[in-house]
């Protein structure tokens, strides 16, 4: 069955799975359309007359006909969760320092940060100070990502500042640390102890890894 024209644009509007277009998407339909718009004006001039006219416009309207199905195609493709996540995660570090609200709690006690979280989230999470390894504790407070309220503990490195979020675990599996960069800023997200936990700073990436590596230590499970 053929659909109006008039009618496809709010049944696709209506129907279809949104996503948050991956970077670049506009630059390849750019350079989609470019080539074959290259591609139909060659044999729209090597027909002379009316005919060739045709011809070049129906060679250019196939053209635009699959940039724009390459464009509903890369539009309905997923976002992988840990990449949404991964951004929402920056976006919420790049906030709180824009906003100087770092801190709802500021304190490098984790005897006041680590009740302060009580009566406020279902969880408790786990809040250890690392002064003595070089990542003071600053303070927390509350932030939501995953369509929940997580804690966020703040921690320092000298002028850096590290967010590290933390909320449970949709399971109980083991991950081990993963390392990426975003934006310019450092990630290191794992789960452990029914708990997942992100962290964002400007660090570079050795110090990210190290400062990974001493939570671990120090919330998880007590290794032999």
């Amino acid at each position: 069955m053929q659909i109006p024209d008039d009618e496809l644009g709010p049944l696709i509007r209506r129907h279809a799975v949104r996503h948050a277009p991956p970077a670049g998407l506009a630059e390849r339909i750019a350079q989609s359309v470019r080539s074959e718009a290259g591609a139909a004006a060659a044999p729209a001039a090597a027909v002379p007359g009316r005919h060739g006219v045709w011809r070049g416009l129906a060679w250019f309207g196939t053209g635009a006909a699959t940039a724009w199905g390459l464009a509903l195609v890369l539009l309905a493709t997923p976002v992988p969760p840990q990449d949404a996540l991964g951004e929402a995660v920056t976006a919420n570090h790049v906030r709180s320092l824009m906003a100087a609200h770092l801190a709802d709690v500021a304190s490098s006690d984790q005897h006041t940060v680590k009740p302060w979280f009580a009566g406020k989230l279902d969880f408790s999470p786990p809040v250890v100070d690392l002064a003595s390894d070089g990542f003071p504790l600053a303070g927390g407070r509350l932030d939501y990502l995953d369509g929940r309220t997580v804690a966020a503990l703040v921690y320092r490195s000298g002028p850096h500042v590290i967010n590290l979020f933390v909320w449970p675990a949709a399971d109980a599996k083991v991950q081990p640390p993963a390392f990426s960069t975003r934006q310019g800023y450092q990630l290191a997200h794992w789960a452990e102890g029914g708990m997942q936990a992100w962290a964002v700073s400007d660090l570079n990436a050795a110090e990210l890894r190290e400062f990974a590596s001493l939570m671990r230590e120090r919330t998880g499970p007590q290794r032999p």
